[in-house]
């Protein structure tokens, strides 16, 4: 783990939050579906509400999907060299969808847990999430576009989504030493979620049930 992610760590057990132990990470229902339970984000199936994030189209996956409020956990491939290329959510009958989408080589990994305060590393500065419950996503594997040679992505953050059931914000805070912060701002912080990577485009996807 690099200096920053264990200052990462740090940040958000200072925020009164401790790791999963590892028995609990076993208890934890598998959380990879197939590729055709999952929403697409290709531009072929995007349509656009009137916020600044893309609404998908393909059928939703049954719910309740596998979920619960534990930290969840994986590592990066070591050849892992990713940029953030789209982030886009959805509105699915039981669940909010978040999506972002990486471009470059190996598989990314992550860190999600819900946090009391979001701070924004290394400044520390407390930002205003919109929501009762936040969501921090730490993608690991990311590096900056001059290293990969992908386009960043450069849309309207935060990504608002005041008529969402459940979702309210997206907010990236940008990449540093392999690492790239957002945070999601949830209506309350009781809400199950998942994570999961697809691919043919790479993404990683966060999955906010409504109950």
């Amino acid at each position: 783990m690099t200096a920053r992610a264990h200052r990462l760590v740090g940040l958000l057990a200072g925020a009164g939050l401790v790791l999963a132990s590892a028995a609990a990470c076993a208890d934890r229902e598998p959380t990879t579906p197939s590729e055709t339970s999952a929403t697409s984000t290709s531009p072929a199936e995007t349509t656009a509400p009137p916020t600044p994030t893309a609404t998908t189209t393909e059928p939703d996956a049954p719910v309740p999907f596998p979920a619960d409020l534990l930290p969840d956990e994986q590592e990066a491939s070591t050849d892992a060299a990713l940029t953030i290329t789209d982030v886009t959510t959805g509105r699915h009958e039981g669940y909010d969808r978040v999506v972002f989408d990486l471009g470059g080589t190996g598989t990314p990994g992550w860190i999600v847990r819900y946090v009391d305060v979001a701070t924004d590393d290394p400044a520390d500065t407390v930002l205003d999430v919109a929501g009762d419950g936040t969501l921090a996503v730490i993608l690991l594997g990311v590096q900056i576009p001059g290293t990969t040679g992908i386009p960043e992505w450069s849309g309207t953050n935060p990504v608002l989504t005041p008529d969402y059931p459940v979702l309210r914000e997206v907010n990236v805070r940008g990449q540093f030493e392999g690492q790239e912060l957002a945070y999601v701002g949830i209506d309350s912080a009781d809400r199950p979620f998942r994570v999961f990577t697809l691919t043919d485009p790479t993404r990683v996807v966060v999955d906010v049930r409504h109950d």
